[in-house]
């Protein structure tokens, strides 16, 4: 009687058959964005008696070792984080001979998109919605900082999305490290980068409120911090411009908002605040110790008003909601001399601007944080009252 196989030949046909399955199990349906190391691809998980799931196949498509371990380490990152606030994650796998990411499929919208539809309907996002996902971005970094301390570096309108029903979501962990760590090079996006991570080449917890202030200040104003032609000019905002207060741009910002903001952008890391925590405990005070303010509801009702399109778009479509935002990676030399500015006129919150070392904010500016009519805030915010916010989702 003939045998059926060698048992290497049984192993070639097991491992055949296992490629196949895992193929059938992912379907690709369109791409959604193109990075360094790969592509992103909405899919299906496919299943039994006609199971299918929406996802999102990150996949990579180099085999450079150095952005393997990269792609490796963000799966790990991921795999440890389960929040209502972050992307998660289902499976890491090769997938037809690629390293693929399984993510979950975040039905909504970028922050990105919402600040564009705004621009186009030329009015500024509602200032408390603005405030409340702020609020749910610092929920999400406390916790990845606790639970890994784990500073994402990568804190921008690309990087947040809002679904259908209201949540908000952090996503891409893809440069996210431990806190604290050197790099040897400037890693992220410009616009949104905090001092440090272009001075000193390091990044901390504090180094993402810098981030989410920039954020904030463009969902209040409807205008990036730190515009600029090129990287050179942005980065050398992100050192040395002033750094207007959001009322000067948006009167409607109140007083006590400001100070926030003000408080999250201190080019001086010490000066800001001490965790995501307290940054987001200071929004959720100004929210709702009038006893009322926005729920992921509120938000759903409003995305409802600002995106009213079908709720489903054709294909061609598609590739225009989810849209790619590169990570900048520049290669840093001797750094340039970075001259002081002078002191920040009316309507300019007052962040002392840095050069090569950190320039501590000298008195006389500090004496005054945002000069403007009215009363003026001190240069170090005034926490707001330690009392307990009522549970909102």
């Amino acid at each position: 009687m003939t045998p059926l196989g060698t048992p290497a030949m049984l192993a070639a046909v097991d491992t055949e058959s296992a490629t196949m399955a895992q193929a059938a199990k992912y379907k690709i349906l369109h791409e959604l964005g193109t990075g360094g190391m790969g592509k992103v691809y909405k899919g299906l998980l496919v299943g039994q008696s006609g199971f299918q799931r929406p996802i999102v196949i990150k996949q990579l498509k180099t085999q450079d070792p150095h952005h393997v371990k990269l792609f490796v380490d963000e799966a790990r990152r991921y795999a440890v984080l389960d929040h209502e606030n972050i992307g998660r994650i289902f499976d890491f796998d090769d997938v037809g001979g690629e390293l693929c990411i399984i993510l979950e499929h975040i039905d909504g919208w970028s922050l990105i998109e919402y600040l564009h539809r705004h621009r186009e309907m030329k009015r500024v996002p509602d200032v408390d919605l603005s405030v409340f996902i702020a609020s749910r971005v610092c929920r999400a970094l406390q916790y990845v900082y606790e639970r890994a301390h784990i500073v994402h570096r990568d804190i921008s309108p690309s990087n947040i999305m809002m679904t259908r029903e209201g949540t908000v979501k952090l996503i891409d962990f893809g440069i996210a490290t431990r806190s604290g760590t050197r790099d040897n090079a400037i890693t992220g996006k410009p616009s949104y980068m905090a001092p440090e991570m272009v001075v000193e080449l390091r990044a901390d917890h504090r180094s993402d409120i810098f981030s989410l202030g920039a954020v904030l200040y463009e969902m209040l104003t409807a205008e990036k911090l730190f515009p600029g032609r090129n990287t050179g000019e942005i980065l050398e905002k992100v050192i040395s411009a002033r750094i207007p207060s959001p009322r000067t741009v948006n009167p409607n910002v109140p007083q006590g908002l400001a100070v926030i903001v003000h408080k999250a952008l201190q080019r001086d890391p010490s000066m800001r605040f001490e965790s995501a925590a307290e940054m987001g405990e200071a929004c959720e005070h100004y929210l709702y110790d009038k006893g009322y303010g926005p729920t992921n509801l509120t938000l759903k009702h409003y995305v409802i008003t600002v995106f009213p399109e079908p709720e489903l778009l054709l294909e061609a479509e598609a590739t225009e909601r989810f849209p790619s935002v590169a990570t900048t990676v520049i290669p840093v030399g001797p750094a340039a001399a970075v001259t002081q500015v002078p002191d920040a006129s009316d309507g300019d919150t007052m962040v002392a601007p840095l050069s090569s070392a950190y320039a501590r904010v000298v008195a006389a500016r500090a004496a005054t944080a945002i000069t403007e009519a009215g009363p003026t805030m001190p240069g170090e915010s005034p926490r707001p009252k330690k009392r307990k916010s009522p549970s909102r989702k």
